[in-house]
């Protein structure tokens, strides 16, 4: 067998956490250790397995594994709850091994069919005698509320990558599916890298689904391996694919091959034909790059898919290539929109490996930036995105919000300014794209801390309002201050909160603010 593929006689590497699933008296741990070497003799069952999706996440779910066994490969399941242990009652499926990359492993993929949706199972694969360990996975809702993780590059640095897996999906249980934005080897052809890449991502993608995109660094292997969506251009599925998850629409491209008009012409039919409220697109080279490289694959992909991804209103695009952090300002025809309420994509880059390269030009259209490795964490409510974008120790880089919601009625114009110290050392001064000002406390800040806003007013405008103050941490509001007086005759407001690094402080000025559901305050600035 080639070293590097296959499954390992221990564990997957990543950081130790726990799934606890209690039935009568039952418990499953599925822990995270370094991998030991290759196979050689007796094994305890496949490791290697990864979840994409080929059909419908709410009825569905495909598993993919390697193992040096030839035969019939099984995948037992059931539903979780009332699972005892006893997987001699489970539902079973089995599946036919084809000969992997040229290695003594054989590739095995099984699509589980006719599930129900919103309900988490429990799994094993393998075949007799040689089982993996229980696993879990959840059918999606039908919902507009859901997390879903976004990983660029990994390439380099396998068992760091690995452990950030784990850590991530312990500090965010949440999240029900990643997407992976390209180069996943730095070699796409090297089994070696392969099998590395695949002891590091089967400990959480055996857990939630990941669909990637290929990059310009993947090989064979990538196509070879992957099960994925069978509904792009013909002869292309699987570089080029689209699939729904709630209420939200993702299309997944392979930027190495965008000039052609087949898929053109498959872009704007997938885009067309749904009738999700948000709508994601992921491809590796960045349309609008951190750094000039003079490659000209982004001024391509301006020209052949930006007006097709324009024309159909997508929300935001994943990238990543440059090896770092951005995220832009939301763009349309190539412009900056500064207005709030007008419509532009935003491009998010990722970097989730260990190869890093330096700050990029600081281009007119960068919102962010910031070298290292990192990800994003993506929360969807409703009409409202925020994300959240990571260090690869925890360090919150960003919260972003992005708020499609239809105007409940005529706009309105702004009556006052509300304005932040940009000099206070302590604090970081932003926007939302709401543009609702917002303090990001600053790394190696803690404590009691107050924070101000100058009032403006910019038409006359009799009587009190008041100025709210949310403090957040992980966007999870845990304070809430206010101050209501006559902002013709005062001219600033504050409020303290405990803070820590990371915590974002938002300020708003309405028209008042109470506890009552039939209506909501009307914000003025």
């Amino acid at each position: 067998m080639m070293a590097g593929l296959g499954y390992k006689k221990g564990k997957i590497r990543g950081a130790s956490r726990i799934i606890c699933l209690l039935v009568s008296l039952s418990v499953f741990f599925i822990s995270y250790f370094s991998p030991a070497a290759s196979f050689a003799g007796e094994f305890a069952g496949p490791e290697q397995i990864i979840l994409t999706w080929t059909g419908d996440p709410a009825t569905s779910q495909t598993i993919t594994w390697l193992t040096p066994n030839n035969g019939a490969g099984k995948v037992q399941y059931a539903v979780a709850e009332g699972f005892n242990g006893d997987f001699s009652a489970a539902r079973q499926m089995t599946g036919a091994g084809a000969s992997f990359a040229g290695s003594d492993n054989f590739r095995y993929t099984v699509t589980l069919t006719g599930l129900t949706p919103d309900t988490q199972y429990v799994y094993r694969v393998g075949m007799d005698g040689a089982w993996s360990e229980p696993t879990f996975f959840s059918t999606s809702a039908q919902t507009e509320d859901f997390t879903f993780l976004y990983l660029g590059d990994v390439q380099d640095g396998y068992v760091q990558w690995g452990n950030l897996l784990g850590e991530i999906y312990s500090e965010n249980p949440q999240i029900r599916f990643a997407l992976l934005g390209g180069d996943l080897t730095d070699n796409g052809s090297d089994n070696n890298e392969w099998g590395e890449f695949l002891d590091a991502a089967a400990g959480l993608f055996s857990l939630i689904p990941v669909m990637p995109a290929k990059g310009n660094h993947d090989g064979s292997l990538f196509s070879e391996f992957f099960a994925l969506p069978d509904n792009g251009p013909r002869g292309l599925s699987g570089e080029f694919y689209s699939f729904d998850y709630g209420d939200a629409h993702f299309v997944v491209l392979n930027s190495g091959n965008n000039t052609s008009e087949v898929v053109k012409q498959w872009l704007r039919e997938d885009l067309q034909s749904t009738t999700k409220n948000w709508r994601f697109v992921v491809f590796h080279h960045p349309a609008y790059p951190a750094f000039e490289d003079y490659k000209t694959v982004d001024e391509s992909i301006c020209e052949n898919w930006a007006p097709i991804l324009e024309h159909y209103e997508v929300d935001m695009v994943f990238v990543g290539h440059q090896h770092q952090y951005m995220r832009t300002y939301p763009i349309f025809q190539g412009a900056v929109q500064t207005d709030p309420a007008a419509y532009g994509i935003v491009y998010v880059m990722g970097n989730s490996g260990s190869k890093v390269y330096a700050a990029g030009n600081g281009f007119p259209y960068i919102a962010r930036e910031e070298t290292g490795s990192n990800y994003q964490v993506i929360e969807l409510a409703g009409d409202v995105l925020t994300l959240f974008s990571k260090k690869g120790n925890g360090e919150l880089i960003e919260t972003f919000t992005l708020n499609k919601g239809e105007t409940t009625g005529p706009e309105q114009d702004s009556l006052y300014r509300v304005t932040l110290d940009e000099n206070d050392p302590a604090f970081t001064p932003g926007r939302t794209t709401e543009g609702i000002p917002t303090l990001t406390v600053n790394s190696g800040i803690s404590g009691f801390y107050y924070f101000t806003a100058g009032i403006t007013p910019l038409v006359s405008h009799n009587g009190e309002q008041t100025v709210v103050f949310t403090h957040y941490r992980n966007n999870k509001q845990l304070g809430i201050n206010a101050t209501r007086a006559d902002f013709e005759m005062a001219s600033a407001a504050q409020a303290g909160f405990n803070v820590e690094a990371g915590d974002v402080i938002k300020v708003y000025i309405v028209d008042e603010f109470a506890n009552s559901t039939e209506r909501n305050p009307l914000i003025l600035q």
